[in-house]
């Protein structure tokens, strides 16, 4: 989504959405640099993008990966190593039931590009399982629909 108006493009740095300034113009820039290694079309990238928008120093790392994601979606190419990652935990026994929440988790958060990182934990003995967390707070519990999962999902990016 681009916010024609004043050439903002939001940007997920982290789990943080930001806005770009200028970053179509930049990448049909880069795109007529003539550059090819990574490094340098990701360098060039950021020096043009920079002219524009801060970056802060705390942020470059995460910044640079979001400006590749966005590099490689201009030229459709394949983003997902480039997710943002985020720590979940999921409790639950292994198994089956466990194993497709796990992949329902997986796929849901890449809907978003997110990449779980997840760490399981035992069941949760006071309530249904498996169970969904992130920084400690259950997302969602039990058997979801996929509707019902990426409801849940959506409203915890506001808790962030």
């Amino acid at each position: 989504m681009h916010c024609k108006t004043y050439g903002v493009t939001p940007v997920l740095v982290g789990l943080q959405s930001i806005g770009i300034v200028k970053l179509r113009a930049a990448l049909d820039q880069t795109d007529a640099s003539g550059l090819t290694e990574p490094k340098e079309l990701l360098d060039y990238l950021i020096d043009v993008l920079a002219a524009d928008n801060y970056i802060p120093d705390r942020q470059d790392e995460p910044y640079r990966r979001a400006i590749w994601r966005e590099y490689l979606r201009h030229k459709k190419e394949d983003l997902t190593d480039f997710y943002a990652e985020i720590e979940v935990t999921v409790r639950g026994e292994p198994g089956e039931e466990r194993d497709a929440f796990v992949e329902a988790t997986t796929s849901v958060f890449g809907d978003h590009e997110l990449k779980p990182l997840i760490t399981f934990a035992p069941p949760n003995e006071e309530g249904r399982n498996p169970e969904l967390l992130i920084r400690d707070m259950s997302i969602i519990k039990g058997k979801p629909t996929r509707k019902m999962f990426d409801k849940a999902v959506r409203k915890s990016f506001t808790d962030w």
